[in-house]
């Protein structure tokens, strides 16, 4: 079986020649989309998506709070809709970073979230890293 590779481009759908991906690879565009996308957002599954954009632009909370909190809604979220992972573990790590522009210097925060787990189908690891830029926060 084959997956569709996301983004969809429409001149290959028209056409007949869509992007396809491998198993492991649907997976992840899938936990994807659960980091990236913000409660409300999908008609009818209110819940997808990540506690991210939620606490995005709150100056009121701990680091060590944030990170706790899109990692518990990230478990779930993938628990609830990527059920072809067993055994999911995941992991938060905010961090400040620097960004000169020549005039000033902005400190941002990037969230780097690890995915472990297990393929249900073939008992294989499965593995996604990602790094997500927060705006800035006042923490």
């Amino acid at each position: 079986m084959s997956y569709l590779k996301i983004p969809i481009d429409l001149h290959s759908a028209v056409t007949g020649r869509l992007k396809r991906c491998s198993y492991e690879e649907s997976i992840a565009q899938q936990i994807m989309l659960l980091i990236v996308s913000h409660y409300g957002e999908v008609t009818g599954k209110e819940s997808y998506g990540s506690e991210i954009w939620e606490l995005e632009f709150s100056q009121l909370v701990k680091i060590s709070d944030w990170e706790n909190k899109v990692q518990e809604s990230l478990a779930q979220a993938i628990s609830r809709y990527e059920q072809r992972l067993d055994d999911v573990d995941v992991s938060v790590v905010l961090s400040e970073i620097n960004v000169d522009d020549k005039k000033n210097v902005h400190v941002r925060r990037k969230a780097q979230i690890t995915v472990k787990g297990k393929i249900r189908t073939t008992d294989q690891p499965f593995y996604f890293s990602t790094l997500v830029y927060i705006s800035p926060l006042s923490q």
